[in-house]
């Protein structure tokens, strides 16, 4: 979502290198409006960005980024109206309906946001309602705030994960009251994606909050969701109260919650185990709708065996949360490790023997995306492998 940061490895575009490429496949449409977007070709840039959320697979976990593209170039191309309702579909298609909240911070939008029309879309969020499933016991997965949101309530108050966006508070909240939870006691950040912490500095106000000491940094910067726009530095009542950098078990309401660093989408990943109640959430180190897992650049091995390793301690029938989508089991996450150890060594020896990065995709075109096999063909050439 997010320009979708580096998650959206799934945009990585790979130019037609692999016979038989469909040429229409939205990642060329994207590749080329933004190509027009950086000439400054905005009608081009509208087009291509149209095509591509036009073409995109229903449900696919970055739809919503691209239609924001469509919407934003459709709104520098002088195209109101048709930039409104981009912004409408990705509200009423639900995958992360709330990234619309970022249009009020993009100078794309400008001419747009005293209109009726416009300011109707962003008003939607205001009447907006969360799905609360009971995952475990005393642990529930609220879903529809942009990013999935778990709760353990019990009698030391509400221990919550991750937030959403902020224009979702009013609803989180009421959630969190169908709950029995009056107020959050702690806040864990997962990473610091807005999509995930959008409400910290409200709710920093009553809660004490951990993080990890990358998020702790980022959020005093500019948070950056695409060139061009940029939300403000958090206020100090968002930054962590306590920042966690290792592996660190505590007891909250009478259960030993676990929280183990998987740096590697962020440089602030932290994800989280409830033992008793056998639920863990991963954040966006594990979402289930990528092929494999994104084990980061600086040691993917390293970050794959880490992850074995933290999984290997989990209670087999584990309910396994990602940061978006539905709940899954160990046996999917270990898939993902698996599918990314294979495309490494595929990788791995293709460079050895010298081959290039499109006879590699090549090689791979029956077993991997192009765009995994040349992410992993930069990260492997880059240490020498």
């Amino acid at each position: 979502m997010k320009a979708r940061h580096v998650v959206l490895v799934g945009l990585l575009f790979l130019p037609s290198m692999v016979s038989g490429q469909d040429p229409g496949d939205w990642r060329a449409h994207f590749a080329a409006g933004e190509e027009a977007r950086r000439t400054g070709d905005l009608s081009t840039y509208a087009g291509e960005m149209a095509e591509a959320a036009t073409s995109m697979p229903a449900g696919h976990l970055n739809r919503p980024f691209v239609q924001y593209h469509a919407a934003r170039a459709a709104a520098l191309a002088g195209r109101g109206p048709e930039a409104v309702g981009w912004l409408r579909t990705a509200w009423e298609e639900e995958i992360e309906a709330l990234m619309i909240s970022f249009a009020p911070f993009d100078p794309a939008f400008s001419e747009l946001t005293a209109s009726e029309s416009f300011q109707e879309v962003m008003g939607l969020p205001a009447d907006m309602e969360l799905t609360v499933t009971a995952v475990g016991a005393g642990v529930h997965l609220i879903q529809g705030a942009g990013a999935n949101v778990v709760a353990q309530v019990g009698p030391d108050g509400v221990f919550l994960v991750d937030t959403g966006y902020g224009p979702a508070l009013p609803a989180l909240r009421g959630a969190l009251e169908s709950l029995g939870g009056e107020r959050v006691d702690v806040l864990l950040v997962t990473h610091p994606h807005e999509d995930h912490m959008g409400s910290t500095a409200e709710l920093g106000s009553e809660a004490r909050v951990l993080a990890h000491p990358g998020t702790a940094a980022a959020m005093s910067e500019p948070y950056l969701f695409m060139e061009g726009v940029s939300l403000p530095p958090k206020p100090s009542s968002a930054h962590p109260d306590q920042t966690i950098a290792n592996d660190t078990t505590f007891t909250f309401n009478g259960e030993s919650v676990r929280v183990v660093q998987t740096a590697a989408h962020t440089a602030g990943d932290l994800s989280v185990y409830f033992s008793d109640a056998r639920v863990a959430l991963l954040g966006d180190t594990y979402l289930a709708g990528n092929p494999m897992m994104y084990p980061g650049t600086d040691d993917p091995e390293g970050f794959l065996d880490g992850l074995e390793a933290f999984l290997a301690t989990m209670h087999p029938e584990t309910v396994v949360i990602g940061g978006h989508e539905e709940p899954a089991d160990l046996a999917a996450v270990r898939h993902q490790i698996a599918e990314s150890r294979a495309c490494m060594e595929l990788t791995r020896a293709a460079i050895a023997e010298g081959l290039s990065l499109e006879a590699a995709a090549e090689r791979a075109v029956d077993r991997f995306p192009p765009q995994w096999v040349a992410f992993f063909y930069g990260v492997l050439s880059q240490r020498g492998d």
